[in-house]
């Protein structure tokens, strides 16, 4: 479109990426990039990379790759490589062809090293104009237009980013990160239902979906969780309940200790505001209880409001979108030095 720009907001997940634009695509992407394993795999796929849901669906003839899995890229050639490969396919969703200028935010994971927003930009640079990258949890808080004195908790699926912000773009001191997030409790979930009961055969896929439909912390409320898998190859259908609780509930502890960290790190005039503001975002704010019993082990500190969004999978890229048409270009220079 002659002299049009299009902007777009992108949240790079460790599991589920998602890109919005200026024009209204919507597009949520699993993490995952698949390569063929040997010649026949490539012929019969027609294709040297797949991405997302695609690969899953062909994993068997696929070598899997999650190139954020633990929140950052790895320094080499072939981990470059494929971010550059799934940053270029998720930008490519929007049609950024159609455009003469395309400009791009990014959120990355919130201790994102020099070295992975280096990665993040060359291998925007062919696809965009302009690029910014900020962290996931400061878009997050963009996106509410809750940037005064908050403190973000965003649970993702390879790590959990904790940001104090506050009127600007946090620093790296505003920062951290703990590997309890869900993929974590994925394995806690297979371990808890493999000492219940010996000889279950469950998958990482397997307890990612069941963590998915029926999380929760604290007491159940509701029908047990009756799911089916094998025992030693037997179909069985059997009660996980309190596999899943005890699974989700060992992420909460160290949360809390990332939290009062931050709390206890920052200006002392502004604790109180940070303890009443605090926002549970990403995909594991779904588990059921979660927002509670966060503020309950935190009470120690006095009054604590954890608020739990509403739609934890569109607003990073929201967020990314909205400051990608509200900031001025000439100031991002600033703006991308000041996250590295």
């Amino acid at each position: 479109m002659a002299d049009e720009t299009l902007y777009i907001g992108v949240d790079l997940g460790t599991f589920r990426s998602v890109m919005v634009s200026s024009d209204g695509h919507d597009e949520k992407v699993l993490t995952v990039i698949g390569t063929p394993k040997d010649q026949i795999a490539k012929n019969f796929l027609k294709r040297d990379v797949l991405f997302g849901e695609e690969a899953l669906k062909n994993r068997l003839a696929l070598n899997l790759f999650r190139p954020l899995e633990h929140g950052v890229i790895k320094d080499t050639a072939e981990d470059k490589k494929f971010i550059a490969h799934f940053i270029t396919n998720i930008i490519g969703l929007a049609d950024p062809e159609d455009y003469d200028r395309v400009v791009a935010v990014i959120g990355a994971p919130a201790e994102a090293s020099h070295v992975d927003k280096t990665a993040i930009f060359d291998a925007a640079a062919g696809s965009v104009n302009a690029c910014m990258i900020i962290s996931e949890p400061f878009a997050v808080a963009y996106a509410l237009d809750k940037i005064e004195h908050t403190l973000v908790i965003d649970i993702g699926a390879g790590t959990t980013d904790l940001c104090r912000v506050y009127g600007t773009v946090p620093s790296p001191i505003d920062q951290m990160h703990v590997n309890f997030a869900g993929d974590f409790i994925d394995a806690q979930l297979i371990s808890e239902i493999q000492k219940k009961y010996a000889g279950a055969q469950i998958t990482k896929d397997m307890a990612r979906r069941w963590k998915e439909e029926y999380s929760f912390v604290g007491s159940a409320t509701g029908d047990p969780i009756i799911v089916d898998f094998s025992i030693e190859g037997k179909a069985m259908s059997l009660d996980i309940t309190d596999c899943v609780s005890a699974a989700c509930e060992k992420i909460v502890d160290p949360i809390v200790a990332s939290v009062k960290e931050l709390i206890a790190g920052s200006n002392p005039e502004y604790h109180d505001a940070f303890r009443r503001n605090m926002i549970l975002a990403g995909g594991g704010s779904g588990i059921q209880g979660l927002g509670e019993m966060i503020e309950e082990r935190l009470s120690d500190l006095g009054d604590v409001e954890v608020l739990t969004v509403e739609d934890p999978l569109e607003l990073g890229a929201m967020g990314g979108l909205r400051l990608a048409m509200e900031v001025p270009e000439d100031m991002w220079k600033n703006l991308t030095l000041a996250t590295m």
